[in-house]
C-alpha cells in the first residue's frame, strides 16, 4: 500500500515562497528588455508619451541591465518592423543608502534620455513588481519614499539643486483586488496658487512621480495597449505559445531565443504557483473538514458523558481543548 506523505504548513510555505521568489526574479528580467520598457515609458510618463515605442527603443534607452536582489520591505505607436527582443537597458546602482537610513534595494532602475534638448535631460526610472496586493500600507506612500531617496542621492557636490533630475517610481501589480483591476494611477506634485500670479515652471517642482499600474484579465481587451501588453506578459492562464504570438503580433516584440526562454520560464513558474496554491487550498480544506467533524464528535460524546480517555482517543483533542469545548456548551468538565 502506497502511503501519501503530506508536507507540513511550514514546508508548503517555504516551497511556495521559493517559487514566488523565482517568479519575481523572472518577471523583473522581462521588464529590463528595451522592447517592454519602451512601452511602459510611452504609456506611463508624460515626457515620452509623444514618441513612438520604436523611437524610444532606438534613441532613449541604452545597453545592458542587471536585475537587483530585493531585500526591502514623437508620434503614435509605430509597429513598422519589430522591436529588438535581445537588448536590455543600462542599470543604475540598485542600492541606495545614507547615514542613519535603511538600505533599500530597487527592483530595477535605469536612465531614460529625452531627445531634442539643448542640454542632456534624463529621467531616472524605477520599476517595481508588487506581487502582494495587501502589503499593509498604501503602495503610493512607499513609491514616494523611493522617489525621495532617488532625489536625495543626486545631491553630490555643491548646491546645484537646479540640476536635480526628475524621478519616476512605477509599480506594476499583476494581481490587484478585483475592484482595482485594469487601472493606471499617477501621483505627482502640482502648484496650488493661494494668492498672486504663478511664476515657477512645473520643471522646477514636479520632480517626482509615482505610477501604479493595476493589471487585470488577459482574456479581456482593455482601453489601453500597455495594460493589454502587461496583462499578456504576466498572465497565468495564457499558454506560452499564445503569449509569445501576441507579444510579437500585437506589440511588435521580436521573440529572440533568450526573451522567448524567459517568457517560457515565467509561464512555467506561474503555473507551478497556481497548482501549489490549489493543492495547498485542498489540503487546508480537508484538514479543516476533519477538525470540524472531530469537534462535532467531541460535543456529542461529551453530551453523552463518555469517558474522557475515549473522547481523546476518537477525536485527537487534548484535555485542555475538551475543557474549552465543554465550557462553550455550558457543561462542567471533569478530567
Amino acid at each position: 500500500m502506497t502511503s501519501i506523505v503530506h508536507q507540513t504548513d511550514l514546508a508548503q510555505t517555504i516551497d511556495l515562497a521559493a517559487e514566488r521568489a523565482r517568479y519575481d526574479e523572472c518577471a523583473k528580467k522581462l521588464l529590463t528588455y528595451k522592447a517592454v520598457a519602451a512601452w511602459i515609458l510611452k504609456s506611463c510618463t508624460k515626457e515620452f508619451s509623444q514618441y513612438s515605442v520604436k523611437f524610444i527603443c532606438e534613441n532613449c534607452l541604452k545597453g545592458n541591465i542587471e536585475v537587483s536582489n530585493r531585500t526591502v520591505h514623437q508620434d503614435q505607436p509605430d509597429y513598422t518592423g519589430t522591436l529588438d527582443g535581445n537588448e536590455r537597458i543600462d542599470s543604475l546602482n540598485s542600492e541606495a543608502n545614507a547615514i542613519r537610513e535603511q538600505t533599500v534595494y530597487y527592483d530595477i532602475r535605469f536612465r531614460a534620455y529625452i531627445p531634442d534638448n539643448a542640454e542632456p535631460v534624463q529621467l531616472i526610472i524605477n520599476l517595481e513588481i508588487q506581487l502582494n496586493d495587501t502589503p499593509g500600507y498604501p503602495l503610493v506612500t512607499r513609491g514616494f519614499y523611493y522617489c525621495a531617496r532617488m532625489i536625495s542621492e543626486q545631491y553630490g557636490t555643491g548646491e546645484h539643486y537646479e540640476k536635480l533630475q526628475k524621478v519616476y517610481s512605477i509599480w506594476i501589480c499583476p494581481d490587484p483586488a478585483k475592484k482595482r483591476r485594469n487601472g493606471i494611477f499617477r501621483y505627482h506634485t502640482v502648484q496650488d496658487t493661494v494668492l498672486g500670479k504663478p511664476y515657477e515652471s512645473p520643471n522646477s517642482y514636479d520632480l517626482m512621480e509615482v505610477v501604479i499600474v493595476n493589471l487585470g484579465d488577459a482574456d479581456k481587451e482593455s482601453d489601453l495597449e500597455i495594460l493589454d501588453l502587461l496583462n499578456t506578459l504576466f498572465s497565468l492562464s495564457i499558454s506560452p505559445e499564445t503569449k509569445k504570438a501576441r507579444l510579437q503580433d500585437d506589440f511588435g516584440i521580436a521573440m529572440t531565443e533568450k526573451f522567448e526562454s524567459e517568457v517560457q520560464d515565467m509561464c512555467n513558474l506561474g503555473k507551478a504557483l497556481v497548482e501549489q496554491g490549489i493543492e495547498q487550498g485542498i489540503e487546508q480544506g480537508v484538514e479543516q473538514g476533519v477538525k470540524q467533524k472531530n469537534l462535532s464528535l467531541a460535543k456529542m460524546m461529551l453530551k453523552d458523558k463518555e469517558p474522557i480517555d475515549k473522547i481523546k482517543k476518537y477525536t485527537g483533542f487534548a484535555t485542555d481543548k475538551l475543557e474549552e469545548i465543554a465550557k462553550s456548551m455550558g457543561m462542567t468538565f471533569t478530567a
